[in-house]
């Protein structure tokens, strides 16, 4: 696809991304501690080519590990998991054209159905390539105002509607129902009305013959300490990876960064005080320092927005960025590590034997989140399965 595997990276001895095996299997272990209970399904949300980890590399893993249900957001990233031998069922988040039936059925794919207009247009186009009835899952909008049928109580009539009329369709079989919370980790209150929005109208349906098929609703910050929100199955995401899931941090203790992303030192000299540094001379040199050349810019996915701001490590120690993020490279601050030199590794985010920083860290230098710091980590940069 567009992300290399590579078993020695050190061919180039550039910058790679180590992802760890152990690391993703516990991650796993301990969302399944927290669903243990109420024994739903883990449905692992690997859109984003596994948030950037590599899809090639995360599902084999996961599905040794029992994991049988993916979610992806699109046609094409369903399509390469099967043609790279995943074995589990497959929920297509996004919308798929009518005219991808035979695909769909082929690769013995999953579609979300989001709109009304979509029933007769997949019932129609699955009754004329044949065979099985289409699977797919009803999409509710209980508050995103993004994807699916709109059940609020103002419109919940019509959404209970559609449902019965997808349910009638012998062309179409609905395995499943689900929404998405907007505010499980910052409005508890509208993330209540979202769960009584989606109860209502799933209730409403099965009382006019709607079939009980799976349900789901939770994302990786309603799964810690909320059970209601658990249903038939629940989507983790960002904390599968060792991302941080809002203030339910406390909730995810244990769960570590399954990539971590390495580079070299290309090159270390003095410079005199007063030098101006990388483009524009953005930052200059107030004593004499030491400089070095670190071999990942933003051609790599190291945002230019980290110019000035943020750093690496070495060692445990950091080495901050000074002057302008180039698209190959980046120059660091060396002058208080007089041992760093050519050839050294240094860890951008991630975990070595020395300290652990969490893409979060990064992400909030700059504004940005944890799952932009993982997707821009790009597909010249090598993905490398360790331990």
């Amino acid at each position: 696809m567009q992300y290399s595997q590579v078993k020695d990276p050190w061919y180039t001895k550039k910058t790679w991304a180590e992802i760890s095996k152990s690391a993703l299997v516990d991650n796993l272990e301990i969302i399944r501690s927290h669903v243990a209970e109420t024994g739903v399904t883990i449905a692992p949300v690997i859109k984003a080519n596994a948030y950037g980890h590599c899809v090639e590399l995360v599902v084999p893993i996961l599905e040794q590990a029992g994991v049988t249900f993916f979610c992806v957001a699109t046609i094409d990233e369903a399509i390469f998991l099967r043609q790279n031998g995943a074995r589990s069922e497959i929920l297509i988040f996004g919308t798929t054209k009518s005219e991808h039936v035979s695909y769909l059925k082929h690769y013995r794919l999953t579609q979300s159905i989001v709109t009304a207009a979509e029933v007769d247009d997949f019932a129609k186009a699955s009754h004329q390539v044949g065979g099985s009835p289409l699977c797919v899952h009803i999409k509710l909008d209980t508050g995103m105002t993004r994807l699916g049928l709109v059940s609020d109580d103002k419109h919940r009539d019509k959404a209970v509607e559609t449902m019965l009329a997808v349910a009638c369709e012998p062309a179409l079989h609905v395995t499943g129902v689900y929404s998405h919370l907007a505010t499980p980790d910052s409005d508890r209150e509208y993330m209540a009305l979202q769960h009584s929005r989606f109860i209502a109208t799933v209730d409403q349906a099965e009382k006019l013959g709607f079939p009980r098929v799976i349900r789901h609703l939770a994302s990786s910050s309603a799964i810690p300490g909320q059970p209601d929100n658990h249903f038939d199955m629940v989507r983790p995401g960002i904390v599968l990876y060792g991302g941080k899931a809002g203030p339910s941090l406390k909730a995810w203790q244990g769960i570590r960064p399954v990539m971590t992303v390495k580079s070299v030192i290309e090159q270390v000299g003095p410079v005199e005080a007063g030098t101006r540094v990388s483009y524009g001379g953005t930052w200059t040199t107030s004593n004499n320092s030491v400089l070095a050349v670190v071999n990942m810019g933003y051609g790599d996915g190291l945002s230019r927005l980290l110019s000035n701001r943020g750093s690496f490590y070495h060692k445990g120690r950091q080495l901050p960025i000074r002057g302008r993020v180039c698209m190959d490279r980046c120059i660091v601050d060396a002058t208080s590590l007089p041992d760093v030199k050519v050839g050294d590794e240094v860890m951008f985010f991630g975990e070595d034997d020395y300290a652990r920083r969490y893409a979060s860290d990064i992400a909030d230098l700059y504004g940005a989140i944890d799952y932009e710091v993982f997707c821009a980590i790009n597909e010249r940069v090598p993905r490398m399965l360790v331990d």
